[in-house]
């Protein structure tokens, strides 16, 4: 319960910079990772931290009925969580709208900072939620987890659809498109190939994206 409520404290804390000043969401948050990930550093002096009760890491590592993982029993019921709550609810709504076209969000009524800290807020949550799932798996918290996950993390988004100008996307486009990153990391590696081309063909992968992205919005603005 700590590390979900500090997630949602440094989710709200990057909220707050980029509203109240005005801050390129990107550089924000990109400052405050580096930022949060030396803190843990200095805190840990880089060492793990092991002996995680094994009451508690069956979450991680145990499954149902000796099939399905926990983990992916819970990615499942939050998935489900926000494909309602992006589609159904009116903060959903807002989301996309924000995310669209912000002025004229603003001009409807739409309380724009306000949406803006909660998307934060609840991003936080995730990631902590996440970063304790992995903990659990690991049976053990290791300081340097997660380091080189930005850019698959982003890869996975825009392969499913969602918009670097933001206004469009969903959960289950960027589950499909983290789908497809793992069969191209797998298929990388039982071709043989180095998992140096991992890296160049992510970066490929992002480039045609928004490639796409791009010139489907403006063959969509000339219609």
């Amino acid at each position: 319960m700590i590390a979900l409520m500090a997630g949602v404290a440094l989710g709200a804390i990057n909220g707050i910079f980029i509203c109240s000043l005005n801050l390129t969401p990107f550089i924000v948050t990109l400052a405050t990772s580096a930022l949060y990930k030396g803190i843990i550093y200095v805190a840990t002096k880089g060492i793990p931290l092991t002996g995680i009760p094994e009451s508690v890491t069956i979450i991680g590592q145990g499954t149902l009925f000796g099939i399905i993982p926990y983990p992916a029993i819970i990615m499942a019921i939050l998935a489900v969580i926000l494909i309602y709550m992006l589609r159904y609810t009116s903060f959903g709504r807002h989301i996309y709208a924000v995310g669209g076209n912000e002025h004229a969000a603003k001009i409807v009524g739409i309380q724009i900072n306000k949406t803006k800290m909660a998307v934060y807020a609840l991003t936080g949550f995730i990631s902590a939620l996440a970063g304790i799932l992995m903990v659990l798996r690991l049976g053990s918290s290791q300081v340097n987890i997660g380091e080189n996950w930005a850019m698959p993390s982003i890869t996975a988004g825009v392969l499913g659809g969602t918009s670097m100008n933001g206004g469009s996307g969903g959960i289950r486009g960027t589950i499909v498109g983290g789908l497809l990153m793992s069969v191209i990391s797998f298929s990388i590696s039982l071709l043989g190939i180095s998992s140096y081309w991992d890296q160049i063909v992510t970066g490929v992968v992002v480039l045609i994206a928004v490639a796409i992205d791009a010139i489907r919005r403006r063959n969509n603005s000339n219609v």
